[in-house]
């Protein structure tokens, strides 16, 4: 038995007449099936690919334009995401931009201003890095007392005591993939050893503040900041003036300190708001949507592939869990209990696992894939986890989902994913034995 890869083939899309689509979808290796670094050298075969499954892609959101939301959530800075946009443009790829664009993890959402069309004619980006979702920052202050204009004033005047050069910019990453919108097109790259703690100054005394909007802020120091031991005292002096602040102020905050990889090996300070005892992430975004789900008989999908979208995968994070943490680690006892699996089975929610090669987020469809609340597709393959989903949402909403049903659209889910279509080739073989 040959199962298609292609969903569409094996029934008929979803056509619907009530009940609003939200759609959360993950940039790198979820929505772009390819690697960054794969846009510089990119051959006409795969331009030709993407460019089909992008025109496909618009296809199909255009045929549900009218009940369906789609944003990006991605762990890009809205400048790094700007910048990729524009090269795959640069590349003759006409890739649908969605309805808004969430950065950095669940930080500020980015409402769109301008149309599709009007940004590949005439290069005008649809996006603006003051036009926020300001009803999205008003919530997260009354949960947290957290005021980003603010806050960001502050970190400016603190560091401007120091006599830093501050520097604003998107990315950490290489000026080969963001240009002037690198850090390092703004500050050297340090590789000298870091090999006591009290060694002479080198590195540039400058600061790196990301653009993140404001709901987030990420801090980038030089070097060596904390092996030259009057630099040292004075990375101590802010961070504490810093936190004196948040605290006077009675703000719910998380502050993270380490040296990021990607940057150089630079010392960060990161702050973000702290939403039910976790920093902000891409959950916020969703859980608030599956929230709005429940009130209007509507559908959330979620779709990732990476570690930064397991918590926004995770079903048990949109349910009541009895007081039982939601970690992926309790997953095996709470779906014993048949009160967690009668509210997963009536969750407004399908996560779609886009499978890579760390395969991080397997345990997922390992756990949920049977409750038919998590799909898994490989890279390249969203539009078949997306109709897979719909359809399930098609027949709940119907009144005809029930045991037989479920278990069926469940098989379904299985054969989408990797070993799917070998599972029910299996299964024929077997019915034909017997």
């Amino acid at each position: 038995m040959k199962v298609s890869a292609n969903l569409s083939t094996n029934f008929n899309s979803p056509a619907f007449t009530a009940g609003r689509i939200e759609f959360y979808l993950d940039f790198d290796g979820t929505y772009f099936p390819f690697r960054h670094s794969k846009l510089h050298n990119i051959s006409e075969n795969e331009t030709e690919y993407l460019n089909k499954y992008f025109q496909n892609l618009n296809s199909f959101f255009n045929s549900k334009k009218n009940n369906f939301s789609f944003k990006i959530t991605t762990g890009r800075s809205f400048g790094a995401f700007k910048a990729v946009t524009e090269l795959i443009k640069s590349k003759g790829i006409k890739m649908p931009l969605p309805d808004s664009l969430i950065a950095k993890n669940g930080s500020d959402e980015y409402i769109k201003i301008g149309t599709d069309e009007n940004y590949y004619k005439t290069d005008l980006f649809p996006f603006n890095y003051d036009k926020t979702n300001l009803q999205k920052e008003n919530n997260i202050n009354k949960l947290t007392a957290w005021d980003g204009k603010a806050f960001r004033q502050k970190i400016v005047e603190t560091l401007k005591k120091y006599n830093f050069k501050i520097i604003e910019y998107d990315s950490g990453h290489s000026v080969k993939d963001y240009g002037k919108g690198s850090l390092f097109a703004h500050v050297g790259y340090d590789n000298f050893n870091l090999d006591s703690l009290n060694m002479p100054p080198r590195s540039e005394w400058a600061v790196g503040l990301r653009n993140d909007g404001n709901l987030k802020f990420y801090l980038s120091f030089p070097y060596d900041m904390l092996n030259v031991e009057e630099r040292r005292n004075a990375y101590n002096d802010i961070k504490s003036k810093l936190l004196t602040y948040m605290d006077g102020r009675k703000v719910n905050y998380v502050i993270a300190e380490k040296r990021e990889k990607s940057s150089n090996n630079r010392p960060v300070i990161i702050f973000e708001p702290k939403i039910e005892g976790k920093a902000l992430s891409k959950l916020y975004d969703t859980k608030e949507a599956v929230k709005r789900a429940r009130l209007n008989n509507d559908f959330v999908i979620a779709a990732g592939n990476g570690s930064n979208d397991i918590e926004m995968l995770n079903p048990l994070n949109y349910i009541d869990t009895k007081g039982f943490s939601s970690d992926l680690k309790n997953a095996d006892k709470l779906l014993e209990k048949p009160e967690i699996v009668k509210q997963l089975k009536d969750l407004p929610f399908v996560g779609i696992v886009v499978k890579n090669d760390k395969n991080k987020l397997a345990k997922l469809f390992k756990l949920f894939g049977k409750f038919g609340k998590i799909i898994e597709v490989e890279r390249g393959k969203l539009q078949d986890g997306i109709e897979t989903a719909l359809k399930m949402f098609e027949q709940k909403r119907s009144g005809k989902t029930n045991n037989r049903s479920f278990k069926a659209i469940a098989l379904i889910f299985s054969a989408v994913s990797a070993g799917g279509a070998v599972f029910l080739h299996n299964k024929k073989q077997k019915s034909k034995a017997a």
